[in-house]
């Protein structure tokens, strides 16, 4: 007979109990780190994080970065250039002069085997005026870099948005199914039970598990889905597609905190930021006719040279000649052959047609709002007409619920509530989602900013 100590037996169990504790720990653990990895986005959350990481949007800044760089660098023209040269010459045959020596034509070489020369030139455009209006315009152009940044980050909230809410009415309608799955169930279980006391056929049995089977279908087809918005949403975002994420927010919250302007609400050209893009290419367009016509002007340039010379038959750097001089010039456009006068009149068209561009896109935004108020109107209504109609599938399928249990309804009644209830829920939570997207489009044709 085998004896085994009472203090072996107590260190056993205290061993065992601190692996199981570390094994908590770790499965705590994991749970938590996994829990750590994934990021959660509420609507707000998700636009700030697209607008920082999406990468138009990033180079949409880059854009504005190089336009800033080039205001740099036409700055630079007016500024005095100076510029250093050393030149180092080797006569391998000198150059031949012919001077009348007693009368006849002698020819002598002249100059230095070698010649090093050291400059230094400075030179400055002191006047010129398509200089001053080029700096000008520079700060236009960047001024436009800044407005299509501005219209790109619109766009990419909006995008986001919309997928955004895509994304929570099929959570919802996953949401659904899984609930009238769960019904069923306990109904086909009862029917179960009611077939193998005879009371139900076979059939009612089979009817409701192909209710079943097509909701498990559904179901599936419906987590592929969201997956797929979720990868679509990631891609608008800026997002990695091996990062998970969690909505936080859900589709009826939205709805509610969502605030629209009154649809008796005129449009703001001012605050579209395709507008803004257009009157600023106006304004370029204006400016491209002044550089054209500033060109019949004159400029005047300023320019100082210094230099240092060595010469010899060898190569000695012990002895330099210096000279230096100041030179300005006047520069007089007289006569160009009229191409100056051809390129003010192309410059002058490309005005006429921004103009007509801009005429047209006023009378297209006026369009785009009377489109968007009846979208949202007409939005407004479906969704109070189909909250209506889910009252009352609801009432239905409770009403034939109880009458089934009562065995004064039939199997087929049954189904066909649930069915009714279920494809009333999906076109609720669907017709919130176009209330959204129309309170979206609505927003952007008048001129707001997005609110939500």
């Amino acid at each position: 007979m085998i004896h085994i100590h009472k203090k072996t037996i107590s260190n056993i169990s205290m061993n065992t109990y601190k692996l199981i504790l570390s094994f908590i720990f770790l499965v705590f653990a994991s749970r938590s780190w996994a829990q750590n990895d994934t990021m959660s986005f509420s609507i707000l959350e998700a636009l700030d994080y697209a607008v920082a990481n999406n990468t138009q949007m990033k180079n949409a800044y880059a854009d504005i970065a190089i336009a800033d760089q080039t205001v740099k660098e036409v700055k630079a023209i007016g500024i005095p250039q100076l510029r250093g040269q050393v030149a180092f010459q080797d006569a391998l045959q000198k150059p031949v002069f012919v001077f009348p020596i007693n009368g006849v034509a002698t020819p002598i070489r002249v100059g230095n085997k070698y010649t090093t020369q050291a400059t230094l030139n400075a030179t400055w455009l002191m006047l010129d005026g398509t200089y001053f209006l080029g700096l000008k315009a520079a700060k236009q152009y960047t001024d436009l870099a800044k407005r299509v940044a501005a219209k790109t980050e619109a766009d990419i909230k909006i995008d986001v948005a919309k997928t955004y809410f895509l994304a929570l009415i099929t959570k919802e309608n996953i949401s659904l199914v899984d609930t009238s799955y769960s019904t069923l169930n306990k109904t086909l279980t009862n029917i179960k039970a009611l077939n193998r006391e005879g009371f139900t056929e076979s059939l009612d049995v089979d009817r409701m598990q192909l209710q079943i089977n097509n909701l498990e279908i559904s179901r599936q087809q419906l987590l592929d889905q969201y997956t797929i918005v979720l990868g679509l949403l990631k891609v608008k975002m800026g997002l990695a597609q091996d990062k998970p994420i969690r909505l936080t927010d859900n589709i009826s919250d939205i709805n509610s905190k969502f605030m629209v302007a009154d649809t008796s609400a005129e449009i703001s050209f001012s605050g579209r930021t395709d507008y803004q893009i257009l009157q600023q290419q106006l304004v370029l367009n204006k400016y491209s006719v002044k550089r054209y016509q500033y060109g019949k002007y004159p400029n005047l340039a300023a320019a100082y040279t210094y230099q240092q010379s060595n010469f010899g038959e060898t190569v000695d750097y012990s002895t330099w000649y210096s000279n230096s001089f100041v030179a300005l010039q006047l520069n007089v456009p007289i006569f160009s052959g009229f191409a100056n006068d051809a390129k003010i009149q192309q410059a002058k068209i490309e005005q006429i047609k921004t103009e007509n561009s801009i005429a047209q896109a006023e009378n297209a935004m006026r369009l785009e709002v009377m489109q968007s108020r009846l979208r949202y109107l007409r939005a407004f209504d479906y969704v109070e007409q189909q909250k209506s109609n889910l009252d009352l599938a609801t009432r239905i399928l409770n009403v034939t619920t109880i009458k089934y249990n009562e065995g004064v309804g039939s199997n087929l009644e049954l189904i066909t509530a649930n069915q009714d209830l279920k494809t009333t829920q999906t076109n609720y939570f669907n017709a919130l989602y176009d209330l959204l997207v129309a309170k979206l489009d609505y927003q952007i044709a008048l001129g707001q900013t997005l609110k939500i």
